[in-house]
């Protein structure tokens, strides 16, 4: 080697190797820190697995309302949540002995009958019990809020419920 060349160590290279863990570094600590915020600040206000199972209560009704009075009128929903798991793990329950009894051999129709009758059943107690939190939270609303509930349930009606889903079946 002459003086003017320089050492093979000397050369820059791009540390990509370095680049690429910095930037996951990076990525992991946006994750942990989302994950840390979700913890300490909760989850989005408002949101109520259950109120689906209250289907007389449309979802766009409650974000009309101001979010103290929204709190404490999910509250009374989610006082139904463990009805509502209870009923859909019945459901659940009732449709996997449907299809054990559609796989029985030999094939036996009253015990068909019997397992669509025993979900009929239950799928009824689940939204029975949907109306009876829709009756609890009715009874919570003053005459503004029934109103305002009124033209929720009137506009989703008259919309129609699963439209874009009948479009989309061409039915």
């Amino acid at each position: 080697m002459t003086a003017a060349e320089p050492a093979p160590a000397a050369r820059r290279r791009v540390p990509w190797l370095k680049l690429a863990l910095v930037a996951s570094l990076a990525l992991n600590m946006l994750f942990l820190g989302a994950a840390a915020a979700r913890f300490f600040v909760g989850g989005p206000e408002g949101r109520v697995s259950g109120i689906s199972q209250a289907q007389l209560i449309p979802r766009k009704f409650f974000s009309e309302l101001e979010m103290n009075r929204r709190r404490e009128l999910l509250q009374v929903v989610k006082e139904f949540g463990p009805a509502f798991r209870a009923g859909r793990t019945a459901a659940r329950e009732g449709a996997l002995g449907l299809a054990a009894a559609l796989e029985a051999e030999p094939y036996d129709e009253a015990r068909v009958k019997a397992a669509v009758g025993a979900f009929s059943a239950k799928s009824t107690s689940l939204v029975g019990t949907g109306g009876e939190a829709a009756l609890a939270l009715i009874a919570r609303l003053d005459a503004e809020e029934r109103k305002l509930l009124a033209k929720h349930i009137r506009l989703r009606e008259e919309k129609g419920r699963g439209e874009g889903r009948r479009k989309r079946e061409g039915g």
